[in-house]
């Protein structure tokens, strides 16, 4: 699959693909717009040989705006979610001041339902979320204060979801992320003052 005029950071195959055929795709663009989005996107992969990605199953799950550090990674928890690692939007040092901003999805690792949608939404929020319940919180917000996390896995026996974190100058970290935790971005780089 080829999305023009955008970038493809990362892909992850739904829990029950061999039956439903989804793929998910972390994207970023129009790379040539002044105005930049992250986009989670499903598409259907053909059942029968060659195995193709129908470009008309095209669906948009979630979006939000992203200038630099977009983070790009998604995978299924063993809880059937999907989480996505989202970074701070900016291309220097948190200039939008997101990485301690709970009121958007930057700078965070969102957690979603995709197979219930709900509130007119192709997703829908997890009531066992840290946030769903705080005042000007985005709800899908699972764990905030990342720079840039590209890289994410999730542990297949335990569930543990571990990301791979971009620093800005000295750090670059790997976090084992739990409900609600905050890794300090920008006021911290990993374990040391950034701004202080």
């Amino acid at each position: 699959l080829e999305l023009e005029d955008r970038l493809i950071y990362g892909l992850t195959f739904h829990p029950k693909y061999e039956t439903n055929g989804f793929v998910y795709l972390f994207t970023n663009g129009p790379t040539s717009a002044k105005e930049r989005m992250n986009r989670i996107l499903r598409f259907s992969v053909s059942r029968q040989e060659p195995f193709t990605i129908d470009p008309s199953s095209e669906k948009a799950i979630i979006e939000w705006r992203s200038m630099g550090h977009d983070g790009g990674d998604l995978a299924f928890g063993l809880d059937g979610m999907l989480y996505i690692a989202a970074g701070d939007g900016t291309s220097d040092s948190d200039t939008w001041n997101s990485g301690q901003d709970v009121s958007n999805l930057l700078a965070t690792l969102i957690r979603i339902d995709v197979d219930h949608p709900a509130d007119g939404q192709p997703y829908a929020v997890p009531p066992d979320n840290p946030f769903v319940d705080l005042a000007g919180a985005r709800p899908e917000i699972w764990a905030y204060g990342f720079r840039n996390p590209w890289r994410m896995s999730i542990d297949s026996k335990t569930g543990d979801v571990w990301v791979g974190n971009n620093g800005q100058d000295l750090w670059e970290t790997a976090y084992l992320v739990r409900c609600g935790d905050n890794f300090g971005w920008s006021v911290y780089e990993g374990n040391h003052l950034f701004y202080p």
